[in-house]
């Protein structure tokens, strides 16, 4: 069987959640794959780190193109074209708008549609562009492949795609990174916060600053927790999206600049420890496909606040303190609740743990192994 893999998203500097999700199932499948079968990795550019250490059955197809975009939409279909694999596994949201030859099985994943559910929070680009790409889709893709019972509903109820050509497989997270086992070094701590200019205690959000994370309530039960806790901080780490500037007045109106820090993209290798190091993890989002955030936080030790909403639910599994999103209060109640009681603290810890266990990249790269597989055999 030969199956390609779009491997352009997966070899980012600086990874997201789609990012490492393709990563991640790229570096498993090179333990699990049989050896009889060829795996070809596109990409626009060299594969870099243990992404370009293929095995002897894997193989970097690079694709040149010296555009900046429309990579996707012209060289890889060109590619398929020539060189249809049995299988095409794309891990996010985009396939070629032109044919891909009807031999190949096309797989992609469609981790959300929260442009679908929320058209408000994203630019009216986004939008279109999502919506052509999910026709195209529900046209051609023989499987979809999703992250959560929650997004399958979804994909139904918004573009009618029957059930039967659904199928989930939940994520999993570095279990060496984020993990419990031992305790926090406070040298390495203290290296880590000095790095980010964050000083103890603090609260911690970690994705993306934009308005459907809900960063605007989060600052504003902020705002009501510091008046008994005048000592904490507020640290939201991640790159700004959509509706940043909305999110910065906010913060100045409520005149906390000097008590909330924005340090950007935290490297990879330091979220273990500023987690750890966190008094809670705050994930009170408003849309999420899966939430993969929570069972990092869970899995290093760290109490989390999320949602009340059906995703957030799926993925916490009663191991999380559960808020209103919408209720700024409501949620600056509940930090305070988790931060005042030893005891609550301590079995959100615990149930934490126990939970994320249930989830690993192992778990999720057999899964969706077997699909491609079934997919290929069926071609």
């Amino acid at each position: 069987m030969i199956i390609g893999i779009d491997a352009s998203r997966a070899n980012k500097d600086n990874k997201t959640g789609t990012e490492w999700y393709s990563w991640h199932l790229i570096e498993e499948f090179k333990k699990i794959v049989p050896a009889g079968d060829k795996v070809f990795l596109y990409t626009n550019l060299p594969l870099k780190g243990d992404l370009g250490k293929c095995l002897d059955n894997f193989f970097e197809k690079r694709l040149g193109w010296p555009p900046k975009y429309l990579w996707t939409q012209f060289r890889l279909w060109w590619e398929l074209f020539l060189n249809p694999p049995d299988v095409l596994f794309v891990p996010a949201h985009t396939i070629p708008f032109l044919p891909i030859p009807r031999r190949t099985k096309v797989i992609v994943t469609v981790h959300d549609v929260g442009f679908r559910h929320f058209p408000e929070l994203y630019k009216p680009i986004q939008v279109w562009y999502h919506e052509l790409t999910m026709r195209k889709i529900k046209k051609r893709a023989d499987v979809i492949l999703t992250i959560s019972q929650f997004s399958k509903n979804e994909i139904m109820k918004y573009y009618g795609v029957a059930e039967s050509r659904i199928k989930i497989s939940y994520l999993g997270y570095d279990q060496d990174q984020y993990n419990a086992k031992e305790e926090i070094k406070k040298d390495l701590l203290q290296e880590v916060l000095n790095k980010y200019r964050i000083t103890l205690p603090y609260l911690l959000y970690v994705g993306r600053l934009e308005k459907k994370k809900n960063i605007g309530n989060i600052v504003k039960a902020f705002a009501l927790v510091k008046e008994q806790f005048p000592e904490l901080k507020l640290v939201l780490a991640g790159n700004s999206g959509n509706q940043f500037e909305a999110i910065k007045e906010i913060i100045a109106n409520q005149k906390l600049e000097n008590e909330i820090i924005l340090p950007g993209y935290a490297a990879v290798e330091d979220l273990p420890t500023l987690i750890k190091g966190a008094a809670i993890f705050l994930f009170p989002t408003l849309y999420e496909g899966f939430g993969l955030p929570i069972l990092e936080a869970m899995a290093c030790g760290t109490p989390v606040i999320t949602s009340d909403l059906d995703p957030h639910r799926e993925v916490a599994g009663g191991a999380a303190a559960l808020v209103d999103p919408y209720d700024a209060a409501v949620l600056g109640e509940k930090i305070a609740e988790v931060l005042n009681d030893h005891d609550y603290r301590q079995l959100l810890v615990a149930k934490g743990r126990q939970r994320a266990e249930e989830f690993s990249w192992e778990k999720t790269a057999a899964a969706t192994l077997r699909i491609i597989r079934q997919a290929g055999k069926n071609a």
